[in-house]
């Protein structure tokens, strides 16, 4: 880590061997309000998201706004074109025959509503990112294999990289590793 002493922290991790381990650590962490949390491993662990109190987000009402808006514009689309903009009487059927626009205006709106979805998906998970820097967390390589990491985040000048690093060492399952974190 030499390389990285003179860059700004972003704050401090430590590695530890179980889940139990790391939800431990997150509690406790969690207790002493030294920061943003954050905890990373190569399973799901549900005692960790309640430990780091994260609340679902649905992103189902962000679908349903889109299909219904997609809907709307493709139905007034084709309204628009058939009634005022291409007037075209053919078998002197009426100018506004609204169910044939029923068929666009619901492909339109699943359409829409799909890519609603995505874009708030990408969106609250912050994506795309192409770099973060837990990637300097030394072995973060093994998050994805056998290990379980926590990171407290350095997100003001409050925050107190010794403090963190002491409260670490105090638990009752140790870390394997605590590091300090450059951007």
């Amino acid at each position: 880590m030499a390389e990285y002493e003179n860059s700004p922290l972003w704050g401090v991790s430590a590695e530890f061997e179980s889940a139990d381990a790391m939800v431990a650590a997150l509690r406790e962490l969690r207790h002493h309000n030294l920061g943003r949390l954050d905890s990373f491993s190569p399973v799901p662990v549900p005692e960790a998201a309640a430990a780091l109190d994260l609340t679902r987000r649905p992103i189902h009402s962000f679908a349903y706004a889109g299909a219904l808006l997609g809907g709307a514009v493709m139905f007034g689309m084709c309204t628009y074109a058939t009634v005022w903009s291409y007037r075209f009487n053919v078998g002197n059927r009426p100018q506004f025959a609204w169910q044939a626009f029923v068929v666009p205006s619901f492909s339109f709106a699943m359409l829409a509503g799909t890519v609603f979805a995505v874009v708030a998906l990408l969106v609250r998970s912050r994506l795309p990112r192409l770099n973060h820097p837990a990637f300097n967390i030394p072995d973060f390589g093994r998050a994805t294999s056998d290990r379980f990491f926590v990171a407290v985040e350095a997100q003001d000048e409050k925050f107190d990289p010794d403090r963190v690093e002491r409260v670490l060492t105090g638990l009752a399952q140790q870390p394997r590793h605590i590091s300090r974190v450059s951007r």
